[in-house]
């Protein structure tokens, strides 16, 4: 039995399940003992799912003017068209839609400005280092030196004075149990703004601080001012030509020297439209941009009408023709539906095909095959493999022909008379 005569799965084999990439994870954060947490209900410093539902801005909020497209990767297209020439068989268009969803590493994505809102529409920025795209030069700087600082910068540690001033409280971040720092201290703004930078953009900034709880603890206080006695120093790995080697200290002068030296040579803004692969929309972008794209990855899962199109007229020009059957399902094989009628000159060897297959329409495509084969006897001098080939080429000049549909799940089904 020929391999595109057997039973098959709606899914090509060019797009059976492989291992997924693995998610980014955040890194860990320093732990707080209970019971040195303000975690009382009235002072709970936690974010409930609910609370983040009410005070969230909608994606449409902070990204918007921009229309996102998923389109189907290239080198997954030649492996689908090649499939279905090779089995002949007719796929549902709206599945391949689907199953190219499945994986990020099946389709890219377009991001396009809408003309109606040309003046209006919020400012996005890639990183060239990675395709990733951002709402800000700042927080994509802060991505970068989170992400890719050391291709910049050389740390080193040094001893310096502990802070001198008077602290009788820390401030902690209430989510991650991240210290911040006293709030009095010089550097407590820029450490505030570089957390919610790096972890927790998607909540408002002010929903975000007002999760810092502050902590009356003698004890981590000391430790906090041990801690910062030891100090990074960050020295640019490519200095200037005849100019001093700078010695950056802090997150404020890390940034400022980054955008000044820097940050023309990462950081793009785009005025129209950008491609970029689906893993840096959906790992390494803004969390709004990400949001937007989940909106719109979920509402083409219920109806992937756009992607189906964009599938079709890919598949046409690789030498695949669209066609609809049962109830308007659109389908894509080698050849659209042709009625057969009286003047169409078929052998009776073809015929007999046609009429076996009629007689076992509703049967699995298994029993269907044993038909046609005892549609047509075996020749004395025939072996069962000369007689499964004989049947098999005429079978598939019918299907090409559209004479006869090969559909993958419903079996052999001749064309409407």
């Amino acid at each position: 039995m020929p391999s595109w005569v057997k039973e098959s799965s709606q899914i090509p084999r060019s797009y059976q399940d492989k291992e997924s990439p693995k998610k980014y994870g955040d890194e860990k954060s320093k732990y707080i003992p209970r019971d040195r947490r303000n975690d009382g209900r009235k002072n709970r410093s936690f974010v409930t799912k609910k609370e983040v539902a009410s005070t969230q801005p909608s994606p449409s909020e902070l990204f918007h003017g921009w229309k996102i497209e998923f389109l189907p990767e290239q080198r997954g297209l030649d492996e689908i068209a090649k499939q279905i020439k090779s089995e002949a068989k007719a796929y549902p268009l709206f599945e391949l839609a689907r199953l190219i969803l499945q994986k990020p590493e099946r389709y890219s994505l377009r991001v396009l400005k809408l003309p109606s809102a040309a003046k209006n529409a919020s400012k996005i920025y890639q990183c060239l280092l990675d395709e990733g795209l951002w709402l800000s030069e700042k927080e994509l700087i802060a991505h970068v030196l989170k992400n890719y600082r050391d291709r910049y910068y050389q740390v080193e540690k040094i001893e310096v004075e502990p802070p001198k001033g008077s602290y009788t409280s820390l401030a902690v971040c209430g989510m991650s149990q991240t210290i911040l720092g006293p709030s009095n201290h010089h550097e407590y703004q820029a450490k505030v703004r570089q957390l919610h930078s790096e972890r927790f953009s998607h909540l408002p900034f002010e929903v975000f601080k007002s999760r810092i709880t502050m902590i009356r603890d003698e004890a981590m206080i000391e430790q906090w001012k041990k801690d910062q006695s030891l100090q990074e120093i960050f020295t640019p790995c490519a200095p200037l030509e005849g100019g001093e080697v700078e010695k950056l200290s802090g997150v404020a002068q890390l940034e400022d020297h980054f955008k000044k030296e820097y940050a023309s040579t990462v950081i793009n803004e785009i005025t129209e439209e950008v491609f970029l692969p689906a893993a840096a929309g959906t790992n390494l972008s803004n969390s709004s941009i990400k949001q937007a794209l989940e909106q719109t990855l979920e509402e083409l899962r219920r109806f992937p009408l756009p992607l189906s199109h964009l599938l079709g007229q890919e598949l046409t020009h690789r030498g695949l023709q669209i066609f609809k059957a049962h109830e308007n399902i659109v389908y894509v094989s080698v050849a659209r539906p042709r009625s057969l009628n009286q003047e169409t000159p078929l052998s009776p060897s073809l015929m007999a095909f046609i009429n076996t297959l009629e007689s076992h329409q509703k049967s699995p495509r298994a029993e269907q095959w044993q038909a046609l084969l005892s549609s047509r006897p075996k020749k004395t001098d025939e072996t069962d493999e000369e007689h499964e080939s004989a049947i098999a080429k005429d079978l598939s000049w019918l299907i090409h022909e559209g004479y006869i549909m090969n559909y993958a799940l419903r079996g052999f089904a001749v064309a409407k008379r």
